[in-house]
């Protein structure tokens, strides 16, 4: 028994070996396709002859696919960092005993886990069935990986349901972008779980008998059920593990959908309690500038009442007009003088300009106001 690692990108570049895989190896030829390759999850298997066509060959190939979040992230960051771990794995049993797992972009951490499951299972339980004890360690070592990365996106989750309990929560700034950014994360970590799921139950179907109940590996010759150790039932178990790997990441989703809600909800209710004493200002402005308003018609009241007077006064204050007294009989003449018309040349003519300048003035004005102003109109197209 013995186990290849290797890279997709170097095998892609080597026809040469993969021609080899395929003839040597029964290695399907539609794995190397894109498609496959980029596929979240596949599974199957195959009984045929060697290339020898002398000996049975029992073959099996199956894909999973893993998000993770890099270390050090934390809920205050406004992108998460991310690793893909497009795992693909093929194994190869001969009847008479030897087999061989491919794998195939598998992170280290990963390598180094299932070499040390497979070096202790094999020192106190050597295997009775190769592939089920290959496909049993790797299932195993995924689903550990699963297991972190659902953990990882727990401790980012419950990291900001913590923050909202603290104090001034809503007054802070709430980067919605980063939460669905987040949300994004768990939504693909919701449906790798579901197709991993589906993954291993097609491996498992493919050792089930004609009843559906058992595998062929725990039967003796003679029919009856034998009690070894079965790496199929361990394979159902991990099974149930990643079931309830994909209900936790469900809840994950729900949890943090819920903490988004919640948030906008908040934002919207501060905001809502800001625009209600904004109104209130706005009313005790409007009430104070009635107020000025009332004392300033007051003012051009008492202004226009006094002007008539105040320019009748004026004119007749002007050395134009003269009160001349004759000392003898004492009769009072009011006299006017002959250069009056000097006072309306000059009068009328600034009174006229004055006019002028305002109304240029304010046609100004109003020109700018309407360049400020977006226009609406959509041009004729050349």
């Amino acid at each position: 028994m013995s186990l290849r690692f290797g890279k997709w990108d170097a095998l892609k570049q080597d026809k040469q070996l993969r021609d080899l895989m395929c003839a040597d190896w029964a290695y399907p030829p539609m794995l190397w396709t894109k498609t496959c390759h980029e596929a979240n999850g596949y599974a199957g298997s195959s009984h045929s002859l060697d290339k020898d066509q002398t000996t049975l060959v029992d073959t099996s190939w199956f894909q999973f696919l893993i998000k993770q979040l890099r270390g050090g992230a934390n809920a205050s960051q406004q992108v998460y960092a991310y690793d893909w771990y497009e795992m693909g794995f093929f194994t190869y049993t001969l009847s008479t005993g030897g087999s061989v797992a491919f794998c195939i972009d598998t992170p280290p951490v990963f390598q180094d886990g299932l070499l040390e499951a497979l070096n202790s299972q094999e020192s106190h339980h050597p295997p009775n069935e190769g592939m089920g004890f290959l496909q049993s360690a790797i299932v195993a070592e995924v689903s550990r990986l699963y297991d972190v990365s659902v953990w990882t996106l727990r401790d980012q989750i419950r990291e900001i349901e913590k923050t909202r309990s603290a104090a001034r929560y809503v007054d802070s700034v709430l980067d919605f972008a980063q939460l669905h950014d987040l949300a994004r994360h768990t939504i693909h970590t919701c449906e790798v779980l579901a197709v991993a799921v589906d993954t291993l139950n097609t491996l498992l179907g493919d050792y089930r008998s004609g009843s559906g109940n058992v595998c062929d590996c725990r039967r003796t010759t003679t029919g009856r059920l034998a009690k070894p150790d079965c790496p199929h039932n361990e394979m159902r178990f991990w099974l149930g593990l990643l079931q309830n790997f994909g209900r936790r990441a469900t809840s994950l989703n729900e949890r943090l959908s819920n903490e988004i809600n919640l948030g906008f909800n908040l934002v919207v209710q501060r905001d809502t309690r800001e625009t209600v004493m904004i109104s209130r200002m706005t009313v005790d402005i409007s009430s104070a500038a009635r107020k000025d308003s009332a004392s300033m018609k007051t003012i051009a009241v008492v202004t226009l009442a006094f002007l008539p007077a105040t320019f009748v006064c004026t004119i007749f204050s002007m050395s134009f007009f003269t009160l001349n007294v004759n000392d003898t009989t004492g009769e009072k003449h009011w006299l006017i003088s002959d250069r009056f018309w000097i006072y309306w040349v000059i009068t009328m003519p600034l009174t006229v300009l004055t006019l002028i300048c305002w109304w240029y003035g304010q046609r100004k004005e109003d020109r700018r106001e309407k360049a400020r102003q977006p226009s609406w109109k959509l041009g004729a197209e050349s």
